[in-house]
């Protein structure tokens, strides 16, 4: 029962989005799919060179109109992450979030970190900045030690 009601105010709180902001999410959603399969299909090494140009960082300093904005792909994809079928962890999101920045003319960097799981297993994070805003991946970054940066910003 609670987990209906939970469900309803979910839906309750799309609905009452703007259709801009259910656009996002659509477009989220579609993305996620898209890169994820890229990410399945085609080696890092390619991969890397559309992501963005390698040890460069984005300016921290963007336009303050633009920072709504980022915080409204900010919540699409991460929503949009958690309704898919498919794995979108936290290098889909990134992508998926560098992707709508990108075709909004919004510069980002792309960032790898890795750390030690157990049994001394290396683990990989994902996350996106622009501007001054974690985009993706926030939650976990500081656990993470970076390894490569990608700006997409030229």
């Amino acid at each position: 029962m609670l987990k209906l009601s939970q469900s309803s105010k979910k839906i309750k709180s799309f609905f009452k989005r703007s259709n801009g902001d259910k656009l996002l999410l659509l477009k989220s959603f579609i993305l996620c799919g898209l890169v994820r399969i890229f990410i399945l299909l085609i080696p890092f090494k390619r991969l890397k060179k559309h992501i963005g140009i390698h040890n460069e960082e984005s300016s921290f300093d963007i336009d303050n109109s633009h920072y709504k904005f980022i915080r409204k792909v900010a919540w699409a994809v991460n929503r949009a992450s958690q309704l898919t079928p498919w794995q979108s962890k936290c290098l889909v999101q990134a992508i998926t979030a560098q992707r709508i920045l990108m075709s909004h003319n919004i510069y980002s960097t792309l960032y790898l970190g890795v750390a030690k799981g157990g049994q001394k297993e290396l683990i990989a994070h994902a996350w996106l900045r622009s501007g001054a805003i974690i985009v993706t991946g926030y939650s976990e970054m500081g656990n993470f030690k970076e390894v490569a940066r990608f700006s997409n910003e030229k």
